[in-house]
Parts: structure tokens; sequence; C-alpha cells
């Protein structure tokens, strides 16, 4: 996926501020695609210069004025094009993590060990959160956005992938901590 397309997509849901749009894009994107805040700036500027977006200024009283961002007719056509072309390939993907364990050798056991464990750790927490927060956010989003109820599933469906490959990670690295461990009792 790209960063443009994801904005696309959350822009099909309602006209948004560079701020919505990255709050919006941590609720619920973001447990699959990381963007900062920044970079979802400087995208959407890109995005409008391509005309895939446009915006108005909002003046506000006592505030900062603000900009507002709309798909445009292109930006639509451009994202259903995106969605309705692609083709799965599965990548190898780039983790300093793995690169470490791969490397794990060349120092004592019991640090690839504690590193193993730790990720686990963060995994859990990244898990639990999941399985709060992105459940609530989809319940909150469902019931603000249009069409959200029939949007849910959808939404559900990303989450549970999410919640797969945490499960299935903190699985991985229990099992080669326990590897380990054999090896280093030989």
């Amino acid at each position: 996926m790209s960063l443009p397309h994801g904005l696309l997509g959350l822009l099909t849901y309602s006209d948004s501020t560079g701020y919505d749009l990255s709050k919006l894009f941590k609720d619920s994107l973001n447990y699959f695609w990381n963007a900062p805040v920044t970079q979802i700036y400087r995208e959407l500027d890109r995005m409008e210069k391509t005309g895939l977006v446009s915006s108005q200024n909002i003046v506000q009283e006592g505030r900062p004025n603000k900009r507002l961002y709309s798909i445009t007719q292109e930006g639509r056509e451009e994202f259903s094009r995106w969605l309705s072309e692609f083709q799965y390939k599965p990548e190898n993907f780039h983790d300093a993590l793995i690169m470490r364990i791969f490397f794990g050798a060349e120092i004592d056991p019991e640090k690839t060990i504690e590193l193993l464990n730790e990720f686990r750790r963060s995994c859990a927490e990244e898990l639990e959160s999941m399985q709060t927060a992105g459940l609530q956010n989809i319940d909150l989003y469902g019931q603000s956005v249009k069409g959200g109820e029939f949007k849910k599933i959808y939404w559900e469906i990303t989450v549970e992938a999410g919640i797969s490959q945490f499960r299935a990670l903190i699985e991985w690295a229990e099992q080669s901590a326990e590897s380990l461990m054999k090896c280093i009792k030989k």
C-alpha cells in the first residue's frame, strides 16, 4: 500500500483536515501502515499539486485557520484503479530484529534470548492494544462515518490480520528462545 492511497481512502469517508487525517490514520491504518504526521502533510501537499485532492482554508475566530482536504474526481478514479488492480506478491521483508537473530551466534546466547523476550513483550503490548483500542476505534468510526456500520466488517478483518500476525510473532519468539535455551544446556 502506498501512503497516498491510504489518505485517499480516508478522504472517501469525509473531508478532513491534515490533523484529523493523522488522527484517523493513527486510530486505524497505523495497525498495518505507519506514517509520521510530517509525512502525511508532505503527501497531502504533493497530492494537491497532482490533482488527487483539493483543499480550502477555513478561517476560524480565536484559533488558527485550518485547511480542509477533499478527494477530487481524479483522486476517486485513482483510488478505484488502485483498489481494483492490485495483485499480491509475497515479498522479502526487511527486519532489523531478524538480522540480529541471524548473527546472534556472534554474541552471548543469553543476549539473544533477552532480545527475543523483549520482542515478545513488545508484541504482546501491541496485541493488547489492537484487541482493545483497535476494536473500540472501529466501533467509534463505525458510528461516525457514513456507511460505517457496513464498513466495520472490513476494518475488523484488517485488525484481525494484525492480531493474527502478532500472535504468530509471539509464538515464534517463544519457540526461538526455547530452542536457544536447549542449545545452551547441551
